[in-house]
């Protein structure tokens, strides 16, 4: 009887002892995603509830077909590329994507700038800036949420 008590106790600390090794992990984890949401929270804030919004809100199709007032949001996607240089060094795999994301929105826009946009094609193009909008805040929620890159 005495063995089996033993054995228990064993087993029980042993238990024990891994319940607490993977609390411990999990805490962790908790903190390290605590502290990202902090820093993206602290750079993305402003771009993603004002600044990129009331960018693209200046976007304007002459009736002739000019795409006009491109430089705000052109701009506002430059300086939230800039503002992301800390993920750089902290986590590439986030900053490249999100860089990406940017920068082929930038480029959509400039090079539309130079093209005439008429008819069905201004659907087109603000359907497009809507889906590169929703790339980005993509990239960025899911860094928020704790993904892993």
């Amino acid at each position: 009887m005495d063995l089996a008590a033993l054995i228990v106790a064993i087993v029980a600390i042993l238990v024990s002892l891994f319940v607490a090794i993977i609390q411990y992990n999990k805490e962790i984890k908790l903190n390290r995603i605590n502290l990202e949401s902090v820093y993206i929270n602290e750079i993305y804030k402003e771009y993603l509830i004002t600044g990129l919004p009331n960018a693209r809100k200046h976007l304007h199709i002459t009736p002739d077909g000019q795409l006009l007032y491109i430089d705000k949001l052109v701009n506002e996607l430059n300086s939230m590329r800039q503002s992301s240089l800390y993920y750089l060094y902290n986590d590439k795999e986030f900053y490249n994507r999100l860089k990406n994301n940017c920068q082929l929105m930038e480029d959509f826009l400039v090079d539309m700038s130079s093209k005439e946009i008429l008819g069905e094609d201004q659907v087109e193009f603000y359907n497009k800036i809507q889906s590169q909008m929703k790339d980005i805040y993509k990239v960025v929620n899911e860094k928020f949420m704790g993904k892993k890159f």
